[in-house]
Parts: C-alpha cells; sequence; structure tokens
C-alpha cells in the first residue's frame, strides 16, 4: 500500500510535501484545541495564543507548549 502511495508523484515528492504541511497543521489544531479549553488563561492572552499559532503554526504551537501553558498554570488557583 505505501508503494501505491508513492506513485503518486513520479519520486516521491508528493509524501514529502504533504507530511511538511500536514504535521505543523495537525499540531496547530491540537495546540487550538488546548487553548481553546484552558480555563485559567484569560479570554485576551487565549485571542493572542490563537493569533500567534494560526498565524506561525509549528513555532508558534512550540512556544505557547514550552511557555504560554506553564505561564497560564502558574495562575491556577490554590486548593
Amino acid at each position: 500500500m505505501g508503494y501505491i502511495l508513492l506513485q503518486l508523484s513520479q519520486t516521491g515528492y508528493f509524501m514529502v510535501l504533504a507530511g511538511l504541511f500536514f504535521f505543523p497543521l495537525i499540531v496547530a489544531v491540537i495546540t487550538c484545541k488546548d487553548i481553546f479549553y484552558n480555563q485559567y488563561l484569560k479570554d485576551t492572552y487565549k485571542a493572542f495564543w490563537f493569533a500567534i499559532v494560526i498565524l506561525i503554526p509549528l513555532i508558534g504551537s512550540i512556544i505557547y507548549f514550552f511557555w504560554g501553558k506553564p505561564a497560564a498554570e502558574r495562575n491556577k488557583p490554590k486548593i
């Protein structure tokens, strides 16, 4: 089956280009879902992170998961 997929392009560039397109798209969708359901982010910060992730999908997602999400977790109320 993998061989048939590689025959969509004479040299296999289709699979490489599809992977380069869909991987950042999937990561951005997962990040947007996480931002939407993060109850510790204020609405203005959510809008900011949505804009960053949509404009720069892969890099914006990485920045959010390493910087934005831990900052939101620090704002979690103490029980």
